[in-house]
């Protein structure tokens, strides 16, 4: 896959070959109208299909996937993510087939001007404060795929048990039957009663494994361990007990690096960086959004003590970073002023409630591990 440079070792998004066009070659296979150009997959993978089964692996690169299963069963194409390399950007996109300049899921941590408050997009709250507590009293606009094909498949969303009813779950998983799961057995199981009905089906997966071994332990061996296992108990178990109708995919929202210590730049309140911004930065910790009326001195005094390990850009310079489309009415309000993007291995940290902890991987930026992540095709013959 050629992308275009950004910067040295950083790349573009190709948003003509990403998770956004894989989930509009959903639409269409199911004959509705797709939001973007489709996947330019093979014909004869996609005719007289029924059923599609999607599982989104949270954390895998194209790369790593690639270097460790090899299987001739199987077509493994490179697919661009989107970003943000973050779930809070990546899943949104692959459930609504929208870019996040479009759908407005703009990172991990955002200032939500309508809140009036930064707002964890996982957790649907404020930095601190109880899961889902912006959820009593705001609503996000937001339209799946789920909700354009219900009236002409059967959706269905399948994520761990501890996730399931959690808001951005509910959010994400509009116009389908959410179900949870228990382990990666019950997943397959539960997966194969679906697909008993008779009905067109789509069923979405969603495992998030790997990416939590990565942020704990790195991408070493037991992320590599895991993910053999992932794919041989999936080939047995699941893939070789489908029928002829029925077509698997096996995506990812952004893939995984390690992260040192030694190059984690840490930010609390009190930091002088904090001289130049309005308000705490936002985002993640490889790519920040960052909030100043004094723009050109920000700019100016991050390249001068940090241009080692960062870029520093004008998102009014750089909104096609977050794909193509119309531009989400709060675009500009939750990008900020300034967009910081990591080099290398470093990170950027801000102590939001001093609770946070240093991790061994991260995602976020635009390195070619972290935004090139495998899409894989199965079908029977």
């Amino acid at each position: 896959m050629e992308l275009k440079k950004l910067d040295e070792g950083l790349f573009w998004p190709d948003y003509e070959n990403s998770i956004v066009n894989f989930s509009n070659s959903i639409l269409e296979l199911f004959d509705e109208k797709p939001l973007h150009r489709p996947f330019n997959f093979p014909k004869r993978v996609l005719e007289n299909v029924r059923k599609v089964i999607v599982m989104v692996v949270d954390g895998l690169s194209f790369e790593i996937f690639s270097d460790t299963i090899h299987d001739d069963d199987v077509q493994v194409f490179p697919c661009s993510a989107v970003f943000p390399t973050t779930t809070a950007a990546a899943l949104p996109s692959l459930y609504s087939a929208l870019t996040p300049l479009e759908h407005g899921f703009l990172g991990y941590i955002l200032y939500l001007r309508e809140v009036g408050s930064l707002v964890n997009m996982i957790e649907m709250s404020p930095p601190g404060l109880p899961r889902d507590s912006v959820l009593r009293f705001h609503d996000f606009r937001f339209i799946t795929i789920f909700q354009r094909l219900q009236d002409k498949v059967k959706n269905f969303f399948l994520v761990p048990r501890y996730l399931l009813g959690t808001g951005f779950s509910r959010i994400m998983s509009r116009g389908s039957e959410q179900i949870g799961f228990s382990s990666f057995g019950d997943m397959i199981e539960k997966t194969l009663e679906i697909l008993e009905n008779p009905d067109r089906t789509l069923v979405f997966i969603y495992w998030p494994t790997l990416d939590s071994i990565a942020h704990k332990n790195g991408v070493g061996r037991e992320y590599i361990r895991e993910l053999r296992w992932i794919y041989r108990i999936l080939k047995f178990e699941l893939l070789r007990r489908l029928k002829q109708d029925t077509l698997f995919f096996l995506v990812s929202d952004h893939g995984q690096i390690s992260t040192p210590q030694d190059n984690e730049i840490w930010w609390d309140f009190s930091s002088e960086v904090m001289r130049f911004l309005d308000r705490p930065p936002t985002g993640e910790q490889r790519m920040m959004f960052l909030y100043t009326k004094k723009k050109r001195a920000l700019i100016e005094y991050l390249k001068e003590k940090y241009g080692d390990f960062a870029v520093f850009l004008d998102p009014k310079d750089f909104v096609h970073l977050f794909g193509t489309g119309r531009k989400h009415s709060e675009f500009f309000s939750r990008v900020g002023d300034a967009v910081l993007i990591t080099k290398e291995t470093f990170s950027f940290n801000y102590r939001y409630t001093g609770k946070e902890e240093s991790l061994s991987g991260r995602h976020g930026s635009l390195s070619y591990q972290e935004l090139v992540v495998p899409l894989v095709v199965y079908r029977r013959w």
